[in-house]
């Protein structure tokens, strides 16, 4: 993005008073229609500040109309250059796209560098029956900070249901979270928000919980933990742990789904 700097406070200062001037102009008009005693006094130096309030007035109210034009036309081509509709259906990121999907487009006129595509009807996805894709995307520029690229970071379904995902029962209603290979298509869960039917230890995992994927807590040493999922509890919600009632808080479980530490609420 090319930085713009704010325009100069004297530049702020001559549109105020230019307002504050066909503002005036205006109130003066009415007096004018309604009141007999102020059209006589409308004479010598009145006179001449009334034409030159309306010079000013009526270049004001000129230039506020072409401003407004000029941002609805602004509006209207952005809108056809960042959120257009598919026409027909169309692949995009890896994903097929059908017509009437309404795309929202980080770099105009490039439907690839799309950051939001909701479509018609559900479509299958990762194992999600997706309504809503979300992305986020980084963007490359060079010196002159011309777009030379992008690069998606993750992706985020939305849809029906329920999906499951990396043996976890997730609710497709929240955001479903991948990581993403380069050009955008799935690498990886990333995270979900826990459905009905999910068990740590035996126990049933309480529906609205986050599960989020990691790699192993990195210790001072540079050694990783065995952990490999990090789950946070609903605050209102208990699970049975070791034994104990924990509310809230988060679990770190191995691979095999086993609980290796438990974070307080």
């Amino acid at each position: 993005m090319i930085p713009i700097g704010p325009p100069p406070w004297l530049f702020i200062l001559i549109c105020l008073g230019f307002l504050a001037a066909a503002l005036l102009w205006i109130i003066w008009i009415l007096r004018l229609a309604f009141s007999h005693r102020a059209r006589r006094h409308l004479r010598s130096w009145r006179g001449l500040a009334f034409v030159l309030l309306s010079a000013i007035g009526c270049h004001t109210l000129w230039s506020v109309y072409t401003f407004q034009r000029a941002l609805a036309a602004y509006e209207a081509e952005d809108k056809l250059n960042r959120r257009p509709v598919l026409a027909e259906s169309r692949r995009l990121a890896g994903i097929d796209m059908p017509a009437g999907t309404a795309l929202v487009l980080q770099l105009a006129r490039t439907p690839e560098a799309f950051n939001r595509a909701e479509f018609p009807h559900p479509v299958p996805i990762g194992g999600v029956e997706t309504l809503r894709v979300e992305r986020y995307l980084s963007i490359h520029t060079d010196e002159n900070y011309r777009t030379t690229g992008f690069t998606p970071e993750n992706l985020r379904l939305t849809g029906l249901g329920e999906s499951r995902q990396a043996g976890w029962l997730c609710d497709a209603t929240v955001p479903i979270i991948f990581a993403t290979h380069p050009d955008g298509s799935i690498k990886s869960f990333e995270s979900c928000t826990a459905g009905a039917g999910n068990l740590v230890e035996g126990q049933p995992l309480p529906k609205g919980a986050e599960i989020i994927a990691t790699e192993g807590t990195v210790y001072l040493d540079g050694s990783r933990g065995s952990d490999r999922w990090l789950i946070h509890l609903p605050p209102d919600a208990g699970l049975l742990v070791h034994g104990a009632q924990q509310k809230g808080g988060a679990l770190l479980l191995d691979a095999g789904r086993k609980v290796v530490r438990q974070v307080p609420g």
